[in-house]
């Protein structure tokens, strides 16, 4: 693989190519020296001794010793084996739950503790780790905080006082260094541990491209996530930058109004004030020409005096008229009145002093004037006009006769008071009448005698001006308004236009910085092409060299293995009538996705042993690696490999678990692992 600083300085000169400037260029260059390390493990090899197991699953209290060599666990199915390889994984690791990889209860039935005990090899020093796990009614406790000793003076001495963390183990262990960058601690170990039933976890894992990219020295996806996240969190455009270009245009458009518009009202203003000025200028002229001619002002005074003792007497003269008008109908009304009372009088003559009652005497409704002459000149009811009996009229008193008498006195005497009013009234009419025109002739004289005088024009100008200033005044005034106004609305506009430009400014440089960036991730990613490229070249090589080992099954007419060209670490085996087997074929819980699995796990730890700076982890293990129904051809091939990887992986300690049924020949294995029976 490539220098890590000759990586840097080649993306460095790409990037030079691209033409950005040198601030972004320094940016590019810390996010990969911050970002794109070497990894530093404290550990070279880590591989187990002994493991023991309390209350875990269907296993009471059991204890397996490996020796740190290759190890077959050989027994009947639910015998424990592949609990064992669980306690192993906890014992190091934990529970870790909210992964897709976890432990699910793990404690045996009616116990409440389980209790785990490892004896680790850590380059040839004795570790030991002492993890339990404890049901506390809501949930599991205690997996978290493990009991480290790292060295201790026999295989089960656990300090009494230990409360260590996984961090404190994961470092122990050399593991830290991968685990913290967010990984996943049984994702990391699925690795180096097959599990049964799904063989292919690891290979269908998301983050396996990474993760092989990091143990093998391509550690570019931290710059390009940091980039990412760079781009994402301090030069991602906010709202006000993001519509900047468009609020800028408009607000300088609207800038530009403004001033035109104030320019044309400061002319305006300036027309005004020039022309008022002048107008000022006459009227102080005029006034003091009128201040010297005393006889005009009288004269204007004694017109302005006439003309108020006219409207008076006007005023006057119109209340008179009311008066009479008032008089004139009163007088009218009385003697209508006093006409009625003479025909009522003959009437009763006639009639031989008759009275009529106030209600008529058939049908008892109540009698006006009309309705009672009626009926003394027809004897007929004045409503009905039915004949009135000679019994229901009545002879009148000469008490009846005085009434009369007296009320065509009264309104006589009314009469005579009103016509004495009339009289009084018209006088005083004539009087008004007489007094306004003599008003009116001295006016008309007055008038006369202003229009000959010489200051006269003087006059009827200064009026013009008076009028004509007070207009110019308020023009002004207004104009004055609305400079102001337009001159807040510029003030507001300018510090929105200063605020506007603030955030174009920083959006150019935004996007600047994002195009930079980009052009960083993209020339990134094609240096990690050109990495995993020849990384996958050599995973071709030592996948297809292994494809000897396959001579019964389908795996034997298998010419090669080939990775996707583009992104991850997907391959396809290429079998000669043309039937490709591709990684990602769901086929984990047969021998043919058994067989893919391992093939890929191999060649990865094979290679990763010849890595100088890697994850210590030196151990492999698989369990079950036959299906439940063993076929013909493949389970002879899958025999064949794992009697081989002792010597394709010396630097591994490699764990089988196997089921009885299943082996063909146990002493071959004996040959190649100690046997431990189940």
């Amino acid at each position: 693989m490539p220098d890590r600083q000759e990586i840097i300085e080649s993306i460095i000169d790409e990037l030079e190519i691209e033409d950005l400037v040198e601030e972004d260029i320094n940016e590019c260059r810390r996010l990969l020296e911050e970002n794109y390390r070497d990894l530093n493990f404290p550990a070279d090899r880590v591989t187990i001794r002994r493991i023991q197991a309390k209350n875990f699953r269907n296993l009471d209290d059991r204890i397996v010793r490996m020796d740190d060599t290759n190890t077959a666990l050989y027994g009947e199915n639910e015998s424990g084996k592949t609990t064992i390889f669980e306690a192993i994984r906890f014992n190091l690791f934990g529970r870790q739950e909210k992964q897709r990889i976890t432990l699910t209860d793990p404690i045996q039935d009616e116990q409440s503790t389980l209790e785990t005990t490892g004896n680790w090899s850590v380059d040839a020093n004795h570790y030991l780790v002492y993890r339990t796990m404890s049901w506390d009614g809501p949930g599991y406790a205690d997996d978290d905080r493990p009991k480290l000793n790292t060295d201790p003076s026999s295989e089960d001495e656990i300090p009494f006082h230990a409360r260590n963390t996984q961090q404190d183990v994961s470092e122990a262990f050399g593991i830290w260094p991968v685990e913290s960058r967010e990984f996943g601690r049984y994702n990391i170990f699925s690795m180096f541990c097959l599990m049964s039933p799904n063989y292919k976890k690891f290979i269908n894992w998301q983050n396996k491209a990474g993760f092989i990219d990091l143990l093998f020295g391509i550690d570019l996806a931290a710059p390009i996530n940091e980039s990412k996240k760079r781009r994402k969190e301090v030069y991602e455009l906010t709202d006000e930058e993001e519509t900047s270009p468009e609020n800028l245009a408009r607000a300088e458009g609207r800038e530009n109004n403004l001033r035109d518009r104030l320019e044309e009202l400061l002319e305006v203003k300036e027309e005004t004030e020039t022309i008022l000025a002048d107008r000022r200028s006459e009227l102080r002229s005029i006034n003091e020409t009128l201040d010297q001619n005393s006889d005009l002002e009288r004269l204007e005074s004694e017109k302005l005096r006439l003309q108020r003792q006219i409207n008076n007497l006007e005023s006057e003269r119109r209340e008179t008229r009311g008066d009479l008008r008032e008089a004139r109908l009163n007088i009218k009304r009385y003697e209508e009145m006093e006409m009625g009372e003479e025909l009522h009088s003959t009437a009763q003559d006639l009639q031989q002093l008759m009275t009529v009652p106030d209600r008529c005497p058939i049908c008892t409704n109540d009698v006006d004037d009309d309705q009672r002459q009626r009926l003394l000149n027809d004897a007929a009811c004045p409503l009905c006009s039915k004949d009135v009996p000679d019994k229901r009229i009545e002879t009148g008193t000469e008490q009846d006769v005085r009434e009369t008498i007296a009320e065509q006195d009264q309104l006589e005497e009314k009469i005579g008071q009103f016509q004495s009013r009339e009289r009084e009234l018209e006088g005083e009419l004539n009087l008004l009448d007489s007094r306004i025109q003599d008003h009116q002739d001295q006016l008309d004289r007055v008038v006369a005698q202003i229009e000959e005088s010489d200051a006269n024009q003087l006059v009827d100008r200064r009026n013009e001006l008076e009028t004509e200033i007070s207009e110019l005044e308020r023009e002004a005034t207004s104009t004055q308004v609305e400079i102001n106004a337009k001159q807040d609305e510029l003030e507001d506009v300018a510090d929105r236009l200063e605020s506007l430009e603030e955030a174009y400014e920083r959006r150019t440089e935004k996007m600047r910085k994002w195009k930079a960036l980009q052009a960083f991730e993209r020339i990134v990613r094609r240096h990690i092409e050109e990495e995993r490229t020849s990384l996958k070249a050599d995973f071709e090589d030592e996948m297809s060299s292994l494809l000897s080992y396959f001579e019964h099954g389908r795996f034997a007419s298998a010419r090669n293995v080939e990775f996707n060209s583009q992104g991850g670490y997907d391959f396809t085996v290429m079998i000669d009538n043309g039937d490709d087997i591709p990684s990602d074929r769901h086929n984990e819980f047969s021998n043919e996705g058994k067989i893919l699995a391992l093939l890929f796990h191999t060649a990865v730890l094979k290679l990763l042993a010849e890595q100088s700076n890697t994850l210590p982890i030196r151990m492999f293990l698989l369990d079950a690696p036959y299906s439940e129904i063993p076929d013909e051809g493949n389970t002879p091939d899958i025999t064949n490999f794992l009697l081989a990887l002792p010597e394709e992986l010396p630097d591994y300690q490699i764990l089988l678990t196997v089921t009885d049924s299943a082996l063909s020949d146990r002493d071959e294995f004996n040959e190649a692992y100690q046997i431990k029976d189940f």
